[in-house]
């Protein structure tokens, strides 16, 4: 599509991360309730090992020194949606999220762990200032040119990490997407924990992992126009995946960046420029974990 976009001075830049898992065990044995009680007792014995909190530090430096405009944080910033996981998150990225106009955060279905959590409005309640005040989905203009489109399919299930877009955020959303044209848009963010689809090499993992009406979702993209990059998580390998069905869609994995693999972390993360013309994404990570990027199509 020609662009009618003057280039930009400078390009604006986009840090996209995902997948933190913060956590901590808490000393009240009430909060060791009902699904959290399997939650905290995996933790204990096995996913604590795994992320590593102590490594945070590191990606924050690493992600200043990308000279972002904007992070994108595409859900589980927590484990299990404690209040004292969302606030340690808060405070080690305090330094975004005084500003809303420098992040964006969307919740994941470790974000939404619980009922309570999701009755009590709790990731709004910390964040509301970066998720368009919970009102998903929600639009930001990134720069002239560039915009962004938050969404949210997480729901608390008690025997699965399975999400589902409800009927009135598909409808919100094909209004935002048909009227995106007419505000000048060339290139499209759109924030999501969930793929619609996956890589070959990775749609084994989303067994019991899907979004339940992913088809349904995916299916707004399929006639859409402008270049759309599906910024999301939950499975913990980093990829770039060409959707098969949409041909204007590219979906950016980070992937896990705090998480040890085989003794090491990537500290991985996207990064996109866009110079008002062209959206150009790079995958960056500490250098032993340059191979794990799966690309396809």
């Amino acid at each position: 599509m020609p662009s009618s976009t003057p280039p930009l001075e400078t390009s604006y830049r986009v840090v996209h991360i995902s997948d933190l898992h913060i956590w901590r065990i808490p000393a009240n044995p009430l909060l060791w309730r009902g699904k959290r009680l399997l939650g905290l007792s995996n933790l204990v014995l096995r996913r604590g090992r795994r992320f590593r909190r102590e490594a945070l530090p590191e990606l924050l430096a690493e992600i200043e020194r990308d000279s972002a405009d904007h992070l994108v944080v595409s859900g589980d910033l927590t484990t299990t949606s404690l209040d004292l996981e969302f606030e340690d998150f808060g405070k080690a990225f305090d330094g975004w999220l005084g500003d809303p106009s420098r992040a964006t955060l969307v919740p994941g279905n470790h974000d939404r762990y619980t009922r309570p959590a999701v009755r009590e409005r709790v990731f709004e309640r910390h964040f509301s200032p970066h998720c368009g005040e919970g009102d998903f989905p929600f639009r930001k203009e990134l720069a002239p040119g560039l915009a962004l489109i938050g969404f949210d399919p997480c729901r608390p299930n008690p025997f699965s990490a399975r999400g589902e877009a409800p009927g009135e955020a598909l409808a919100s959303l094909t209004r935002l997407l048909g009227e995106e044209r007419s505000r000048g848009t060339q290139a499209l963010l759109f924030v999501c924990h969930y793929p619609a689809e996956a890589p070959a090499k990775h749609r084994r993992h989303l067994k019991g992992h899907d979004l339940v009406n992913g088809e349904e979702l995916l299916a707004l993209f399929q006639g859409f126009p402008i270049p759309t990059w599906w910024l999301h998580g939950h499975i913990h390998h980093p990829w770039s995946h060409r959707s098969r069905l949409a041909p204007n869609l590219t979906y950016l994995n980070p992937g896990s960046p705090i998480l040890r693999r085989e003794g090491k972390i990537s500290l991985g993360r996207w990064v996109l420029d866009w110079d008002g013309r062209e959206l150009r994404a790079e995958w960056r990570s500490l250098p032993h974990s340059a191979s794990e990027l799966e690309s396809e199509g």
